[in-house]
């Protein structure tokens, strides 16, 4: 009984963090996904990471604040999910020199 309830409350955390990721842009995305990794429970929100990085990936123009910390972050978060982005791309994409 206490299991149907907590997985209940992981499938309405995942439902908010998914609308959360739709609503938002390039950069609000990455905090989440960033936010989501610090807390330790990103195995939860695989599936939904995996779209929302991937969506960053094929829209990489799509930076509404390119910020160094936003430049840093998407590269550091794309990197570590296996995306294959060289350092002399990135910076090229986003306009900032490392």
């Amino acid at each position: 009984m206490h299991e149907a309830i907590e997985l209940q409350e992981i499938e309405k955390l995942r439902e908010q963090f998914k609308r959360e990721l739709l609503a938002s842009n390039s950069s609000q995305k990455l905090d989440l996904i960033d936010a989501i990794q610090r807390l330790g429970v990103a195995y939860h929100f695989e599936t939904e990471i995996e779209e929302a990085l991937q969506h960053i990936y094929n829209n990489r123009i799509d930076m509404e604040d390119d910020d160094l910390y936003n430049t840093a972050l998407g590269f550091r978060l794309l990197r570590q999910h296996g995306y294959n982005v060289s350092c002399g791309n990135y910076k090229y994409m986003y306009g900032h020199l490392f």
